[in-house]
């Protein structure tokens, strides 16, 4: 009884209630540091890089206290920004930074971002401010996010664009003391279809800010049951060490679009408040029609008296309420993928779980 959200983050380490390092495609997301000194004076002593940036260049001095202070800033502090580093796996090579601005009533949050002439052309922007975006929307309550640029900046008005977000406002403005117009672009908070799973990447970070480690390797996002009660029953068995399996209608995928289970796949099971709960591996996969489930895959599943019947009743619902919700007649043949998996992180109840 289960329902899924693929994804391809593996894990890295992290800081206890910090969700860097983030990984973003061939970019990285992580806190500056003092060591970045180097690095970071390179491209922003480029005049060049300079001319549409809300900052200027600074002494080594200046630089140097700049990152110190920022390498422990508080993340999303109403009000004020955080600046991140965008770096390069596997080294974590410094290449640009990105700026991230929580309004005092947390109401919108803004992106801003420097990136190495050296390193621009490859999509490590793109990839890094969509991780920011994410970031916003897993740790903040903010309704948009928005980017602010100059209307001669072509690079950046396309990377908005390329991100997702719509011009809503031209304004005049004075910028270095220079008149300019600005325009303003803003992405909304996604939202969430009832009984959609989060995306993987949220799950990532709010594991991270829990300081929990997740296994290297594909992750996909799941979720048992189709209630409340069903749910918290549902892991309560896994808790137990009674449930190690569960099952999903083929049918009932497909008309939403969702991958198959893959062996070794690392899944964040989500409870019914979509809170992480636990953290299993997948040992195996099979898809078979209803009524050829054997009687040794039900009692690895674990439900009820752990037999074939119970099984068979207990599903024959559940899978009867699936199909009713996507327009299918239920049979005895209809396709079921079972999948059987090992529990890697049972989480704190406090954390996620009801």
């Amino acid at each position: 009884m289960t329902a899924s959200d693929t994804g391809g983050l593996g894990a890295h380490p992290h800081r206890q209630s910090d969700p860097f390092p983030l990984p973003a495609g061939a970019a990285v997301l992580r806190r500056l540091a003092a060591s970045d000194l180097q690095d970071f004076q390179s491209y922003r002593s480029d005049a060049e890089l300079a001319r549409f940036q809300g900052w200027s260049p600074q002494t080594d001095a200046e630089a140097q206290k700049f990152l110190q202070a920022v390498a422990t800033a508080p993340l999303f502090e109403p009000g004020e920004w955080i600046q991140l580093a965008i770096a390069q796996p596997p080294s974590r090579k410094l290449v640009g930074d990105i700026g991230l601005f929580l309004a005092q009533d947390g109401s919108y949050a803004e992106v801003g971002v420097t990136l190495a002439r050296s390193a621009q052309g490859a999509g490590l922007a793109t990839l890094a401010v969509q991780a920011a975006i994410s970031l916003v929307f897993a740790r903040t309550t903010a309704a948009q996010v928005i980017g602010v640029t100059d209307q001669r900046n072509a690079a950046s008005i396309r990377l908005l664009q390329r991100v997702g977000m719509q011009l809503t406002e031209s304004r005049e403005a004075l910028f270095k003391g220079e008149p300019c117009t600005e325009l303003v672009f803003a992405l909304q908070r996604p939202p969430s279809p009832a009984g959609a799973l989060p995306p993987v990447a949220d799950l990532l970070v709010k594991l991270r800010a829990m300081g929990v480690d997740v296994p290297a390797g594909p992750v996909r996002a799941d979720g048992y049951g189709d209630s409340p009660e069903l749910s918290a029953a549902l892991l309560a068995l896994i808790r137990a060490g009674r449930k190690r399996a569960g099952t999903s209608l083929l049918w009932a995928m497909q008309a939403e679009g969702e991958a198959l289970p893959k062996v070794g796949q690392i899944e964040i099971v989500v409870d019914h408040l979509n809170e992480p709960a636990l953290i299993t591996r997948i040992t195996h996969v099979e898809t078979v029609p209803y009524n050829q489930v054997t009687a040794e895959y039900a009692a690895i599943e674990g439900e009820g008296d752990g037999s074939l019947a119970y099984w068979r009743e207990a599903h024959w619902a559940f899978f009867s309420r699936e199909c009713q919700r996507i327009g299918r007649e239920p049979a005895v043949t209809m396709p079921v993928v079972c999948s059987v998996f090992e529990v890697l992180n049972v989480l704190p109840r406090e954390t996620g779980t009801p």
